[in-house]
């Protein structure tokens, strides 16, 4: 169950006066759901602490942790930064509060050293995890955090840029739906998508390095920062990658699902387009096969097995010709 933002901290302050706030919680959601406004409202009432955005929060008693530099992500030294703080001790009636923003891009190194804090987090303390894709952390940092997911009633879907560039594949595949020409038409077109972003993605953080390594070069006598960052570069063009697949197969996801709602006559669902309430037109028990055809795709491809044969077999089952 999500939350709204105030049912939220209607829930958490009413924990915190009962002394049962854990020691870590993992908001989850998009920043238009509130996630980082729930994260200041508990620093006013953990500490007094006021501010307009976490960019702007300053108290002796808060500390916060962002990504950093082009390639986004949080390396070891922010996490290990943030220790001497933790080890102090809090003035009476206040809280050390640590608040992590994009959650989902420590590196590894840095998640490892973070879950130790977690293990064993000193008294007088509140971590937060602020991520809009949580299943990205380790699922050992998971278990150590309360979750609390949030949405916003009535707010309209945010695609993400993957999304957006498959988008119109999906709206042409959605009136042939019964078709295997069509799913075979879609199938081309996700890998070619897919192929794009890839690219993208490897060209981008490939150039990141560069910048860093000729900042590295400048600033000391290491000049081969770039070959021994190709590992971890390598590592973090694929998790980039697997993320944005993701998002395009929870396109695809999403506007079976919004049919099936639809044909099951369930309030309040809007379209994200019309070709989805046209797919609402057709059997429940068709959709509901199509929409377990999704899952098993996504299934498949957490398990590693083979893109290009799994894109190949579940898209017949997703797109094409059933037979019910």
């Amino acid at each position: 169950m999500a939350f709204t933002l105030q049912q939220a901290q209607r829930m958490l302050l009413q924990a915190r006066e009962r002394g049962r706030l854990p020691h870590a919680l993992l908001i989850t959601g998009a920043e238009e759901a509130g996630t980082r406004r729930l994260a200041l409202s508990l620093a006013e009432a953990l500490n007094g602490a006021r501010a307009e955005s976490l960019e702007t929060l300053r108290h002796p008693m808060c500390r916060i942790i962002r990504p950093g530099s082009k390639i986004r992500s949080i390396p070891v030294e922010s996490v290990r930064a943030v220790e001497p703080f933790l080890s102090l001790r809090a003035m009476e009636g206040e809280t050390k509060l640590v608040i992590m923003v994009e959650a989902e891009r420590m590196k590894d190194e840095a998640a490892n050293a973070f879950l130790k804090t977690l293990e064993e987090p000193p008294p007088q303390t509140l971590i937060i995890l602020i991520t809009e894709h949580p299943d990205h952390l380790l699922p050992t940092i998971l278990s150590r955090c309360v979750r609390v997911p949030l949405h916003t009633p009535g707010a309209g879907l945010h695609l993400s840029e993957a999304q957006r560039a498959f988008l119109p594949a999906v709206q042409q595949a959605l009136p042939d739906i019964g078709s295997d020409v069509t799913a075979l038409a879609l199938r081309a077109d996700l890998t070619a998508v897919l192929a794009q972003r890839r690219e993208q993605i490897t060209d981008r953080l490939t150039e990141a390095v560069k910048a860093e390594a000729k900042a590295v070069a400048e600033g000391t006598d290491i000049k081969d920062w770039e070959s021994r960052q190709k590992d971890a570069t390598a590592a973090q063009i694929e998790t980039e990658y697997l993320r944005e697949r993701e998002e395009v197969l929870e396109l695809l996801s999403l506007c079976i699902g919004q049919a099936v709602l639809l044909a099951s006559h369930a309030p309040d669902v809007k379209p994200l387009v019309p070709q989805v309430a046209e797919l609402a037109k057709r059997p429940l028990p068709e959709l509901l096969r199509r929409m377990r055809a999704v899952d098993a795709l996504r299934s498949d491809l957490n398990y590693n097995v083979n893109e290009a044969l799994a894109l190949e077999a579940r898209l017949i089952d997703i797109i094409g010709n059933i037979s019910l």
